[in-house]
């Protein structure tokens, strides 16, 4: 019995030890793949994308720090760092909106990798599989954020996310697959904004 006491401390001691390994683990590749993400002059990706409500959605985004274009058969969107245009093929119209952080979050997963901040717990989940990927949990430090949770599939050896799915407040789901993952050029300011001359016909709906 006293050697099991004497040996409580250094138990406890190591338990808290691989606790603080794994955070930081967790939080390095979080900050590695973020790193690649935003030195990079622009990255592009395809994705796949399917939503809780049955909603499926396949296309293209090409980031450049907090820019991004995404584009699907569907909608269409552009993001300049503050003003968002979301163009929908089904109404024809192009909603204009200046997104929160979390409704940023919300409609561009991947910028939860870079947006995470101090705003997240991250820790890494159980490997399931015996390859590269690893998985990195984050969860609000704070209540009422419209993302309740959000597991990022990260490869080791690219650094590049291979899936990102976030659950919403509301319970709602979104997981994105990434198929590819390639760095690009420098691009200009405008590739960004959306061009009226790009959708003919499209009403513009400023919701600001």
């Amino acid at each position: 019995m006293d050697k099991i006491k004497r040996s409580l401390p250094l138990l406890l001691l190591l338990m808290v030890s691989f606790a603080s390994v794994a955070a930081e683990s967790a939080a390095g590749l979080l900050a590695r793949c973020a790193e690649k993400l935003v030195s990079a002059p622009s990255v592009s990706a395809a994705f796949s994308i399917r939503a809780s409500d049955g909603e499926d959605i396949a296309g293209s985004i090409v980031m450049a720090r907090e820019r991004f274009r995404m584009t699907s058969p569907r909608l269409h969107m552009w993001f300049d760092g503050r003003t968002q245009w979301t163009a929908l093929d089904a109404s024809k119209e192009v909603n204009v909106t200046e997104p929160t952080a979390d409704e940023l979050l919300a409609s561009n997963p991947f910028a939860i990798i870079t947006g995470y901040g101090s705003r997240y717990n991250c820790r890494l989940l159980p490997s399931t599989e015996k390859n590269s990927v690893r998985r990195v949990e984050l969860t609000p430090k704070k209540a009422g954020a419209d993302i309740r949770r959000a597991v990022i599939a990260i490869d080791t050896h690219t650094l590049w996310p291979v899936k990102v799915t976030v659950t919403m407040a509301s319970g709602a789901t979104v997981d994105a697959v990434v198929s590819s993952c390639t760095v690009g050029k420098k691009l200009s300011a405008s590739e960004f904004v959306f061009n009226p001359s790009s959708l003919p016909g499209y009403e513009v709906v400023d919701l600001r």
